[in-house]
């Protein structure tokens, strides 16, 4: 199997899933855009919990060794054979550069035949579940995610789930998209105030608040991607820049 090397930007850590081969590690999805502009899908970028979580942040950059994966048909899909990080975190501006240029919408993504893209959200409503206020630590959370993932809405339930109803920008005749969000800091956020909150009033309030605060000062874009087996687009991650922040539309980062 042919083997090339990417540089490439940290965009997003999708939660981590167990393992399936090593029953004590965990695989990490990313989604990372590299020098040409080009969203890429990384997978499985490999860790043990209690070994300092992954190497690796967003807009971090990253020298990955990859190839075709095996069962993954989606042509922004690489395997991961092994990466550096090269210690050359890009700027804020110079990622909003980046992704500006990729801001598209659902239905262009599905014409295109795209399994990964960026959107920016007319947001009309914000739904939350919450299905349990129990104290997870970080494992056992990301092991529900994991299995949610696996096994589909109707036979695994996540404790908190989160979905936007929204149109992107620009749809004019699209009667909204009701998607559900996966971004892996905003559930450590999730996950936080559930070991402080016990009611599930009191836990809807506060992711209330907390993305409500959140949009006063920043814009909002949403990292689309599709499901593996599915096929079914999910909000993996969340792009919030600062809100009439600079932009850097060169690569020179790289």
């Amino acid at each position: 199997m042919r083997r090339e090397k990417e540089e490439t930007a940290v965009l997003v850590r999708v939660t981590p899933e167990k393992s399936k081969k090593d029953g004590d590690g965990h695989a990490v999805g990313v989604i990372c855009i590299n020098k040409h502009g080009e969203l890429l899908r990384l997978y499985p970028m490999g860790f043990r919990y209690g070994e300092g979580l992954v190497d690796f942040r967003k807009y971090d950059l990253l020298e990955v060794t990859v190839t075709k994966p095996e069962h993954d048909v989606r042509w922004e899909s690489r395997k991961a054979l092994s990466h550096v990080n090269l210690e050359s975190p890009l700027k804020e501006r110079e990622i909003k550069g980046l992704v500006l240029r990729l801001v598209t919408s659902i239905e262009r993504l599905n014409l295109e035949g795209a399994s990964l893209g960026v959107v920016k959200p007319e947001i009309l409503d914000l739904e939350i579940k919450v299905n349990s206020t129990e104290a997870y630590d970080r494992q056992q959370y990301f092991n529900l995610i994991g299995d949610f993932l696996e096994k589909g809405e109707k036979a695994a339930r996540m404790p908190v789930e989160i979905r936007f109803f929204f149109k992107c920008e620009g749809e004019e005749v699209c009667r909204g998209h009701k998607i559900i969000l996966l971004d892996w800091e905003f559930n450590e956020t999730v996950r936080n105030i559930t070991r402080d909150e016990q009611e599930p009033a009191a836990v809807e309030r506060k992711i209330e608040e907390h993305f409500s605060d959140l949009m006063k000062e920043r814009e909002l874009y949403f990292i689309m991607g599709t499901h593996f087996t599915y096929g079914t687009w999910m909000i993996t991650g969340l792009f919030c820049p600062e809100k009439n922040g600079e932009i850097q539309s060169s690569l020179s980062g790289f």
